[in-house]
Order: structure tokens, then C-alpha cells, then sequence
């Protein structure tokens, strides 16, 4: 088989006979061999009536999956199954133009790219006329996220062709939501990608089912994909961000400690240290090192103390002896006081890394794999 067009599906029953009408007649004209797989999420909307129809005089493929949802874990499980030297994995709405299939294919096939990708964003790409100021930038906005993982322009719209070899030795796959191009992109970079333009249209019939639940999920995805990009780097920037967001607690219950009850200073900075400290350890605990949540609370979190109590000296006395035995920090306390915080925030950072919560988790992004397929039901096989 030459092409393996897999198109994940929830309600799209209106838009599949188009869309395999239109395939076929790509396939004859350019001479593929092609097949079709259409993976649906248990929709129940007659897309299995239709397929079983449709299956009589096309190279139709339905697998059904009953429990399991979303449209990246869709198109793994369709090309696990796909038979073609090329898989293709494009929308079921009619967004994504079939007859720039062959050209995708073409571009794989030929060898000039190992990825070929339907973009909006390139030259002579386009997005239909009226989709709006909001769909426009939330796409963008997305895209930028993820500039630190692809150079590619258009990594968000799913229309997109691979190379069989590719897609089976890449890295363990486990997307969240829509984006499986972002991940294989991100587990692939020595993959050589090449961008084609598309006009990419309004759906056809039925809803979008981009929501806020799936922007999220993009979100997370994100930091899948940087921690396993980037594992070190993403490890300090989380432990960093909570430790910004413990900055603002401490402040809150010093003041409240200090300004409302009226609790002597250094107690209520000895009180708003801990809290601080404890709400950096949950968050930690939660996010940053988060295959530390089995081990036993009370003693990971008097160890932390311990550890942000040390660091929380070595930052004062860094300022200290900087400011005293300096002339030049003495009249420069500002860099002082950020040699300190960097001091006191490196040995804040190995202490808990190595000392509470142990080996580092981010390589967990790694190992996180796609669920085998489900049993499914089969129409076409």
C-alpha cells in the first residue's frame, strides 16, 4: 500500500462521505494506492452504518473504540494499524483540502522530507475568510508556545504526512488532546520536515470541538514535551515559577501575621517563612518532582524546611559578607542581594532535587506511552 490516510472522528458523520469521495478521486488521479482509516470515538451518529456502506466500493477501514477519547491517541491507534509505506493523518470536517493529499504524499514518497506538513502559514498558504479574530490568535498564541520545541510555522493544524519508518521508531507517544504533529515533531527533530501551503476552510457541517478542556490539555501536553526536550532546564524553570508564587504567599502572610494581628516582626517572619515554605513543597511535591508523591509527607516536608532554612542563610549571609568585605557591593547592594538570591536559589534547588525528593521525574515525560488499542469493532478489515 503506497498511502494510509487516517482520520480520527466524534460526530462527523455528515462530513465522511465527502471527504472519502474526494480522497478516492485524488488517488486515481495521481495513481496511489490508498487506503482509508477512519477512527471513531464511539459516536453514534451512524458514522458505522455509513463506513459499512461506504466500505462496499471504497478502501474504507472504521475501528471503533468504545471507552477511549481524543483525537491524538485516535490517529496512534489508526497507524498502528496502517498497512501504506506514507501514513496521513488529516481532519474528518473537510478543513483540510483533499486534493493536497497527493502532494503531501508526494513530498514523503519522493524523499525530500520525512514530515510533510498542510500549512497555513507558509507562502501561498491561507485561512478561509471569516475565521475570525479569535480562532486567528488563539492559533498563533499556540503556535508561539511551542517555538522553542520546532521551527516549523504551522505545527497546530493536524493535516500532515510521515513516513512509516519515522512514526514506528520514534520515541514513546503520549499526547494530550489534538496536537500529535507537535508530538512527533517534538520527539522527532532530526526528522526533516517541509512545509506545504493549504487554504485551510471553515468545517462543513457540526461543531468544532475545540473547548477551554482542550486548551488546557494543550497546555500540559506543553510541559510534557519541554520537560522531555529539556529536562533539566524545565525542571529548574518549574521549581523557579513556584518558587515565585511562594514569594507572593510569604509577603501575604507576613503582612497579614504582622499587619492585622499585630504579631512582633520577626515572628510573624519566622511564621510566613514556614507557610511559604510549605506551600513551596506541595507544589514541588505536586508538579515539579511529581514521582516523589508516594513517598511519606512529614519527613519530605521537615526536610525541605531544612533545606530552605539553609538556603534562606546562605542568600542572607552572601549579602552579608558581599556588602561588608566589598567596597564595590557596598556601594552596589542590589547585586549583592541577586548574588545571594542565586546562591540561595541554586543550593534551595540541589538540596531538594538530591536530598528530599530524590531522582529527578521529568524523565518520566519520556516513558509516558500512548494506551495500546482497545478491542475494537472493524468495518473494511
Amino acid at each position: 500500500m503506497d498511502l494510509s490516510v487516517v482520520v480520527p472522528t466524534y460526530r462527523e458523520a455528515l462530513n465522511l462521505r465527502e471527504l472519502v469521495e474526494r480522497l478516492c478521486a485524488g488517488f486515481a488521479e495521481s495513481g496511489i494506492e490508498g487506503e482509508i482509516l477512519v477512527v471513531d470515538d464511539n459516536s453514534n451518529d451512524g458514522t458505522e452504518e455509513l463506513c459499512a456502506q461506504l466500505a462496499a466500493s471504497h478502501p474504507v477501514r472504521l475501528f471503533v473504540r468504545r471507552t477511549e477519547r481524543g483525537l491524538a491517541t485516535a490517529v496512534i491507534h489508526g497507524m498502528r494499524q496502517a498497512t501504506g509505506r506514507v501514513f496521513l493523518c488529516m481532519d474528518a470536517d473537510l478543513s483540510h483540502p483533499p486534493e493536497s493529499v497527493p502532494e503531501l504524499y508526494r513530498a514523503v514518497a519522493s524523499g525530500a522530507c520525512e514530515i510533510a506538513i498542510g500549512s497555513r502559514y507558509v507562502e501561498g498558504g491561507s485561512v478561509e475568510e471569516g475565521w475570525g479574530l479569535f480562532r486567528w490568535l488563539n492559533s498563533k498564541v499556540a503556535t508561539s508556545l511551542a517555538r522553542g520545541l520546532t521551527k516549523v510555522k504551522d505545527p497546530m493544524g493536524g493535516f500532515f504526512a510521515i513516513r512509516r519508518e519515522v512514526f514506528l521508531n520514534a520515541p514513546p507517544l503520549a499526547p494530550l488532546g489534538y496536537k500529535i504533529l507537535l508530538e512527533l515533531l517534538a520527539k522527532c527533530p532530526k526528522a526533516r520536515a517541509k512545509e506545504i501551503p493549504i487554504e485551510f476552510k471553515d468545517r462543513k457541517f457540526g461543531e468544532s470541538k475545540l473547548n477551554l478542556k482542550q486548551q488546557l490539555l494543550y497546555l500540559r501536553h506543553l510541559r510534557w514535551l519541554y520537560q522531555f526536550r529539556y529536562p533539566v532546564l524545565s525542571e529548574i524553570f518549574q521549581y523557579g515559577l513556584v518558587g515565585l508564587t511562594g514569594l507572593a504567599v510569604d509577603l501575604l502572610a507576613f503582612s497579614f501575621l504582622y499587619r492585622i494581628f499585630l504579631v512582633h516582626h520577626l515572628a510573624s517572619r519566622a511564621a510566613s517563612f514556614v507557610v511559604a515554605a510549605t506551600w513551596n513543597w506541595a507544589w514541588n511535591r505536586r508538579i515539579t518532582f511529581e514521582g516523589a508523591r508516594s513517598r511519606a509527607r512529614l519527613p519530605q516536608w521537615a526536610g525541605f524546611l531544612l533545606v530552605s532554612a539553609v538556603g534562606f542563610l546562605l542568600n542572607w549571609g552572601i549579602y552579608y559578607l558581599l556588602t561588608t568585605r566589598s567596597a564595590f557591593f557596598l556601594s552596589a547592594k542590589e547585586l549583592a542581594l541577586v548574588c545571594g538570591v542565586v546562591a540561595g536559589f541554586a543550593f534551595n534547588y540541589l538540596g531538594a532535587r538530591l536530598l528530599v525528593f530524590g531522582r529527578s521525574v521529568v524523565a518520566k515525560a519520556a516513558g509516558r506511552t500512548a494506551p495500546e488499542p482497545e478491542p475494537q469493532s472493524l468495518v473494511g478489515k
